[in-house]
This record gives C-alpha cells, structure tokens and sequence, in this order.
C-alpha cells in the first residue's frame, strides 16, 4: 500500500507566500524615471555628462525600474557624450532613448547605447559626424586617431544592443553607402565595401539583392520618426503620454523626473561662455592691480579672489585645470610682488610673472590632449582662441592699470584713504641712510608709488631711498631731488607733473 505524503503546513505557507509576492511584483506599478538630455541652451557637455552619471548610479541605489533617456540635443563635445554612453552600457536597468524633438550627433551617439530607441512623431535622429570647431567658427573633420576610437565606440554599443553596426556607420562616416539587401528571405544592412567584399565574386544572379540604398556615399545619415520605424531603428509614438499609457499604462505624472541643480546649471553657465571668462578675469586681474596698488584697502583684493576662484573653481569641476595650473598662477602673483617691491625697474622678473599667469589661465580651460604636448591643428586652434581670449583681458587690464585706475587713485576719497595708509617717518618708517653727497639737484623717476617714502632711480643708474615733499607721488612719476636733511633725501615732483 502506497500512502501519499501531505505538504508540512509550513511549506504550504512559504508557497502562498511567495505567490502573493509574486502576484504583488506583477500588479504593483513600474518604478520609471526619466532624465533630460537637452540643450537647454547649451549643448552636451561635462556638466550634463556628470549629472546624467550621478542619476544612473542613483537610479540603481533607489531600485528603479526602467529608465528614460528624454532627449532633445544637436549634439556637444563627444568626450562628454562617450562619458555618458559608457554608464548607460553598464547599468543593469534597461534604458529607453526617448527623442522629443531631435538627437543630433552625440544626442544619437547616446541614444544607441540605449537599450530601446523610442522616437515622437515627426522628430529626427543622425548626422554624427565627429568634427573639430575651428577658431575662425568653422569646423573640420576630425582625425583618424580620434575617429577610430569613437568608431569601437558605436561597435560596442550596437553589438550589446544588437543593432546594425554596418547602418551605424552612415551616421558619422561620410563615405560610407549603407544597402539594404536581403539574404535568405532576411533583410540585412551592409556597406558597400563590405557587400562587394563578401559576395563581389560570385555570379552577378547569385548576389543579393539590393533593395535600397539607404545612405548614399557622400552623405550622412539622418532619419525622420517616420523612417526610422520602418528601418527597425526605432519605435513612433503620437506623443509622450501616449508612449507612457501603451508600454507601463501610465501618466507622465506618474514618472519620476530628476533636474540638474541650481550648482550644475551655475557651473555650466561659467564653464561654457568665453566672454564670463574674460570679465572675470579682467576684473580679477584689476583687483590685483589696485591692492598692489593700495595695499590695505581690501576690497580689490578680496574682489580678484573671488574672481580667480571661479575661473579656476569651474575649470576644476569641469576637468580641464588642475593644481599645476593653479601653482603656476600664484607664482606669477608673486614674482611680479617681486618685481615691485624688491627689485623695481629690473622688469624681466615681473614680465616672468605676467607670462605665468597668462599661461595659467590658457591652460586651465584647455582639456587634456592625448600626449604631453599638442598633436593635432585643432590642438592649436584650441591654444589660439583661449590666448586671444586671456590677451584681451590682459590688454584692456593694462589700458585700465595706465588710464583709468591713476585717475581713481587721485580723487579725493581715494587721496584721502591713501592718507590714512602712507609711510611716514613719524609712524616708523625709515629710510635707508646716506650722506647726501652728490644727490642734491638730481632728477629721476619713482620706482614704486611715494607714501610719501619710497625709492627713486636717478638719471645716473642709481637707487636711493628717498621722502618725497609732494605728498603721494605715483609710480614713474619724474622727480627732483630738493633737499638733504642729514641722511634723508627729499624730492619733489618735476613741474608739477600729475
């Protein structure tokens, strides 16, 4: 006799256990979030690709369950982009490219490392040709060394997406023809060169059709929603609402959508425009020039760190500075100091410094080249705008330094602070001690500005120390030698020279 074993109540238990949770992962909503990728008046960039990081790893951490991409971009710099393409094949979510208006260049480049393609109706995705901005604005194709990399790019994308790696190719190689043709009842995309390559030798009836040429040689391809359905590309959808009812049936206010910050969008703003980069240097470097000037006061210099700290803040977070870059800068700072206060009227010391914090500043928004040195033209052209650009700020400080500050310095409130700040003997200020022998009557020009004491260089090559009867005496400013009083020289200003 055979019995039958009963299940223990506690298996049974497990079992409908399990079941429920089972029934409740079915029934429960899809956790989705959305993330933007447009312009928004900028194009791709490090910002966007670090935030578009910072929302995948989150997504993961938050246990998300699918992900949309929502792009609408002309495209922006492909380093940034290929950022963005590496996280997106590494995350274990699978991820929607939902093109709202377009995806141009590395917004397609992005959206192929998706895992689904989603397209609006009458939108557009393609022309991602890798090009290399020129400082006159035009552009030129980049070089092959570039291209190659960006080229195992697409592969790998299309190869852990399973899409046509040959159809790919008509996006961003320009003289490639991409044909459609079919091969045992399959329809297949293959190059030109490949096609007479793998079937050129057999007889002109034994070689697949070709059905379309869906990239013409000398073409870039770029499709319509409409054509990129038909092509297996991508799925169309009437709207975004309606791509969310038909796939997870729900609304957009159901999707939970991650922005950029208030810090992310200050950042781009800094990073990305040229002409925030040159006032800000400009005013940064005026700023050192008047607490130089006016030691003490400390508007001007708090104002030139201020400045300084977000150019060179904002190069940091965008990955193109470093504390070389910064290093160099704050020697320039101090051999022209130098040249001021120690070894006045020598100028190669402080020459050394301008060259320094010129050099700084160029190299602190250059991005790293592939070597030590420079490779390619557009390497240079990049060298050439950022020194035009750093050239003017420095060429307009130096108008400022020559015509407007002396002015600022000589008005009455300024006189009035200079006052409060001159180096007089009676407050402890001395100067070097001299017989006076053979000075008396001898012209020359102010090394540094006259507190009224300071130094002088005579007409004969000689530096004195000197207490000037004029009051405040600017820096260059001709001079006379008037009186010796015991061991100290006094000079006055040459005819009241201003």
């Amino acid at each position: 006799m055979f019995g039958v074993e009963l299940p223990a109540k506690d298996k049974v238990d497990e079992s409908v256990e399990a079941e429920s949770l089972s029934t409740q992962e079915k029934t429960r909503p899809k956790k989705i979030l959305e993330i933007p990728l447009d312009d928004d008046g900028y194009m791709v960039d490090q910002v966007q690709a670090e935030f578009i990081v910072r929302c995948l790893e989150r997504a993961e951490k938050e246990g998300f369950d699918e992900i949309i991409l929502s792009i609408d971009t002309f495209g922006g710099v492909v380093f940034s982009a290929r950022e963005i393409a590496e996280k997106l094949l590494q995350t274990t979510i699978p991820t929607t490219a939902y093109v709202k208006t377009k995806a141009i260049s590395a917004g397609t480049f992005i959206a192929y490392a998706c895992d689904t393609i989603v397209m609006n109706r009458l939108t557009t995705m393609g022309d991602a040709q890798m090009i290399i901005p020129q400082a006159d604005g035009g552009i030129e194709e980049a070089p092959e060394k570039y291209v190659t990399v960006y080229r195992s790019d697409w592969e790998k994308s299309c190869e852990e997406n399973k899409r046509s790696f040959d159809l790919a190719r008509g996006y961003f190689e320009i003289d490639v023809e991409v044909l459609l043709i079919e091969v045992e009842g399959k329809k297949e995309y293959i190059t030109r060169t490949n096609y007479e390559h793998r079937y050129g030798k057999l007889e002109e009836n034994a070689q697949p059709k070709i059905e379309e040429i869906i990239c013409p040689k000398g073409q870039l391809l770029t499709l319509t929603s409409s054509k990129a359905q038909r092509l297996g590309i991508a799925t169309e959808y009437e709207s975004y609402n309606d791509f969310l009812k038909q796939n997870y049936d729900i609304s957009a206010a159901q999707v939970t959508k991650f922005e950029m910050t208030m810090n992310d969008n200050i950042l781009r703003f800094l990073g990305t425009n040229s002409w925030i980069f040159v006032i800000l240097t400009l005013v940064g470097l005026n700023g050192i020039y008047m607490e130089i000037k006016a030691p003490g006061i400390g508007i001007s210099g708090f104002m030139a760190l201020v400045c300084f700290v977000l150019v060179f803040g904002s190069r940091f977070l965008l990955g193109t500075a470093s504390t070389f870059e910064l290093m160099i800068f704050v020697v320039g700072i101090f051999l022209c100091l130098f040249e001021i206060f120690a070894t006045p009227g020598v100028g190669v010391v402080g020459l050394s410094g301008i060259a320094c914090m010129f050099l700084a500043l160029v190299l602190a928004s250059l991005p790293p080249f592939e070597g030590t040195l420079p490779s390619y033209e557009f390497h240079w052209n990049w060298i050439k705008t950022l020194s035009l650009q750093v050239g003017i700020a420095f060429v307009v400080s130096l108008v400022l330094f020559l015509i407007f500050l002396p002015t600022f310095f000589k008005s009455p409130l300024m006189q009035k602070r200079l006052g409060q700040m001159e180096f007089a003997v009676e407050k402890g200020y001395v100067v070097d001690t001299t017989s006076g022998q053979g000075y008396e009557g001898q012209e020359g020009v102010a090394l540094g500005d006259l507190r009224p004491s300071g130094k002088v260089e005579l007409s004969d090559g000689r530096k004195v120390d000197v207490v000037s009867d004029s009051g405040y005496v600017d820096e260059g400013t001709p001079v006379k030698v008037s009186v010796i009083d015991g061991n100290v020289i006094h000079v006055r200003r040459i005819n009241n020279h201003a």
